[in-house]
């Protein structure tokens, strides 16, 4: 009998698995270089502290960097260590042009907003430009004149509130000003709401009468003088008004044509009085006495030499112009200055009707 020959055959089937995998790290912004990076912000749980030596100081607080904020028209929440390191934020200037006279000018203060004693402030200016897009300068503490860099100077050197005069300024322009605090290198704060004001055009008018005559051409009699007898006055006057918003106010200035009284008919000429001089001392001489003056406002007008004589005592009028009344180095507003003539002849001046002189009268401003 044949045995039979069972084969097992065992299969074996093996399968294999490669599983790749990725292991995610986590992954941190901030600061970093090849040896170093700065995972987190935030010093401290739910306080702050400060510490220093003589080389390195620290300052830490509760919370990470913020930069998102809750805002509405009238208010602004800045959260987070970026915005407590920020300077409060000063209210706008206070810029204005007083009685609306400057032209060149305009007075200016600032308010520190409870910042500390080192914090220090910028004031920035644009002008005719409300978005300060364009015409943008800085002010500068030591001259108070505009300048192209920002002039970064404590509340104290800013007049601590007082107001300071911002000078070399348009006329006819609007200035816009805002300012900004920063305290250190990186504290730089946010510029404050903006305050405007304008300078005015320089103004200046003069107008001339007599007593006896509102328009030209103007005449003066000086009446009839008796050879060798008393001193004559003329009976009008002269009356010069001027208005003015000059820095250093007005003046008026006289001066005669002919040095004297002249008579073409006589050839002969009445000469005028050396400098200021009293007539009554001389046996011949004439010229012009400085009667009234006055104003409605600012000034005060005020009579000047050889002019600002009384009685008997007269200025010169020859061709040199000179200064017979001003506003006191200040802006006013109808001021008037008024003068007269005064006369003698000595017993032989030669007799005619025709001695007369011309004067010119001057006004300017001094702006």
């Amino acid at each position: 009998m044949k045995k039979k020959l069972f084969l097992h055959l065992s299969i074996c089937i093996a399968i294999v698995f490669t599983i790749n995998y990725l292991l995610i790290k986590p992954a941190f912004a901030g600061p970093s270089s090849t040896t170093y990076q700065l995972l987190d912000y935030g010093f401290g749980a739910g306080s702050s502290t400060l510490s220093g030596s003589t080389t390195y100081s620290l300052q830490g607080i509760a919370g990470e960097v913020e930069t998102s904020s809750l805002s509405s028209t009238s208010y602004l929440v800045l959260p987070g260590l970026t915005y407590n390191l920020e300077p409060n934020t000063p209210p706008a200037p206070i810029i204005t042009n007083p009685s609306n006279s400057y032209y060149n000018k305009l007075s200016l203060s600032i308010n520190n907003a409870n910042n500390p004693g080192d914090t220090l402030f910028a004031i920035q200016i644009a002008s005719n430009s409300a978005n300060f897009s364009q015409n943008v300068y800085y002010i500068q503490s030591v001259t108070d004149t505009l300048g192209a860099s920002p002039d970064w100077q404590t509340y104290t050197t800013w007049n601590s509130g007082s107001s300071f005069t911002l000078i070399g300024l348009y006329p006819g322009t609007t200035y816009y000003v805002r300012v900004a605090g920063k305290r250190g290198t990186f504290q730089l704060g946010r510029w404050s709401a903006i305050a405007s004001a304008a300078t005015v055009n320089p103004t200046f008018t003069f107008n001339l009468i007599t007593s006896s005559q509102t328009v030209p051409p103007f005449t003066v009699s000086m009446g009839t003088m008796n050879p060798g007898g008393s001193i004559i006055t003329s009976p009008n006057t002269v009356t010069t008004t001027i208005s003015t918003n000059a820095n250093t106010g007005g003046l008026i200035y006289l001066y005669g044509t002919n040095a004297g009284l002249k008579s073409t008919v006589a050839n002969y000429t009445i000469g005028t009085v050396p400098a200021k001089t009293d007539l009554s001392s001389l046996s011949e001489g004439y010229g012009a006495q400085g009667s009234a003056v006055g104003q409605s406002s600012g000034g005060p007008m005020k009579l000047d030499s050889p002019y600002d004589g009384t009685t008997t005592t007269v200025g010169i009028l020859d061709s040199n112009r000179r200064e017979f009344a001003d506003s006191s180095n200040a802006p006013v507003n109808t001021g008037t200055a008024s003068f007269l003539f005064q006369a003698r002849a000595k017993t032989t001046t030669p007799a005619a009707g025709d001695y007369t002189d011309t004067i010119t009268i001057i006004a300017t401003g001094s702006f």
